[in-house]
């Protein structure tokens, strides 16, 4: 192909899609040449720098970079005293996703893709080319209120996620993405009802105190049920959960299920309320959430170990959890935001609490955003954290957090 007809081809394309942005009325988004359906590109670039003052997580790059209570060091432990006033820059939260919308006699379909890179990353970290893994964080389709795939959980109110840099923020939130099958149902104006079936996975025995010889059975998914609401005034929703626990034995080594094994089996459930309430320009969010066995549902204890179930040696008890949180975001003019939250988390082990398991988490952050563009913004935080065990030790965190966002449009 000669440069004329190269230059050619190349102005009929961009001539096509920016007809088809014209035609559309959202950045990004385009007519699939051909087709019914259109598609729209969207992400971002940000880099993220901590320092840690005390209280880093032992392993940024296997584990989790951002704040992740339930395993900084305990205050008086070797890893503690020496792990101080520690630097940290990473972008691997930089994230990108496609979404399309496709008319059908079945009404609008839509399928949305989503990843970025912060997946586990042992490898090939900071000591070779700063390389990160991707992930899989949304992938799912939807026709009317039926969406299948995976997004996340039913059981979150994003509506109520505090305004914080940290890429976690407070534990207390259900931090988690699920393959699920969701319907959801307008009831009246301002009002849905949204039930779901989600992945119920099992493990390796790392919920469970003294779990060498026991691993969690998946047998039928966690169900969830989310009523929402909505208005000029923000919006509120009641959720609840529950979820089957299996105990079954395991012996030999390498280990094996024992199929001669006693197996138990539990129910577990949680209930969450939260509200994000306008006040003028600013916002109010609250949130409470509680159950027992309610684990993963909650971000710092489904961390913990030893925190969702014990193995009695008879039966297997469900450990109960609350957590809550309160933030208020206050606007100072269209460039500057600042926020103030404050978080915590209790788990109480009945009785079976190691003494170095979790019982009691502390969170409080404060920062400020500056929108310096208008596609992009610096945000600066401080976070302060606290574990306690039920031996009574302590494990403190205390941190600074910039970040530099960009997005795509």
């Amino acid at each position: 192909m000669n440069n004329k007809k190269l230059i050619g081809l190349f102005a009929a394309l961009g001539l096509t899609l920016s007809g088809a942005a014209r035609a559309e009325d959202a950045p990004g988004v385009f007519k699939v040449p051909g087709t019914e359906s259109t598609i729209k590109l969207y992400g971002y670039v940000q880099l993220d720098t901590t320092f840690d003052f005390t209280g880093r997580d032992p392993n940024v790059e296997g584990n989790d970079w951002a704040i992740h209570i339930p395993n900084i060091p305990l205050d008086n432990s070797a890893e503690a005293k020496v792990k101080k006033n520690q630097l940290y820059m990473t972008a691997r939260t930089s994230r990108f996703g496609i979404e399309t919308h496709t008319p059908t006699k079945l009404g609008d379909v839509g399928v949305k893709l989503e990843g970025d890179f912060n997946a586990a990353n042992l490898e090939s970290g900071q000591t070779f080319t700063n390389s990160v893994l991707f992930r899989l964080r949304q992938g799912y389709g939807t026709v009317g209120g039926l969406l299948v795939g995976q997004s996340w959980s039913n059981f979150l109110d994003l509506n109520t996620y505090p305004d914080v840099v940290d890429f976690n923020g407070p534990g207390s939130i259900a931090l988690l993405r699920n393959p699920q099958i969701r319907y959801t149902l307008a009831i009246a104006p301002g009002v849905n009802l949204a039930v779901a079936a989600e992945n119920a996975p099992g493990t390796d025995g790392n919920d469970y105190a003294g779990s060498d010889n026991i691993t969690k059975l998946q047998t039928i998914p966690d169900f969830t049920a989310n009523l929402g609401f909505s208005g000029s005034w923000g919006s509120a929703s009641l959720r609840g959960v529950t979820m089957n626990f299996k105990r079954a034995t395991v012996t030999g080594s390498p280990a094996v299920l024992d199929p001669a094994g006693t197996t138990y089996s539990k129910q577990g459930y949680g209930a969450a309320a939260s509200t994000a309430i306008k006040l003028g320009g600013d916002t109010l969010v609250l949130l409470g959430v509680g159950g027992t066995g309610i684990g993963r549902y909650i971000f710092n204890v489904g961390l913990s170990e030893g925190a969702i179930a014990k193995d009695t040696g008879s039966d297997l008890t469900l450990v109960d959890a609350v957590a809550y949180h309160a933030g208020y975001t206050h606007v100072w003019n269209p460039e500057f935001r600042s926020n103030l939250v404050w978080s915590q988390t209790f788990i109480d082990a009945k009785g079976f609490g190691g003494a170095t398991d979790n019982k009691r988490m502390d969170q409080a952050f404060v920062n400020t955003f500056w929108t310096f563009a208008k596609n992009a913004e610096f945000g600066l935080e401080y976070a302060w954290g606290q574990r306690k065990t039920f031996d009574g030790s302590t494990g403190t965190q205390s941190r600074v957090t910039g970040t530099f966002h960009y997005n795509f449009f």
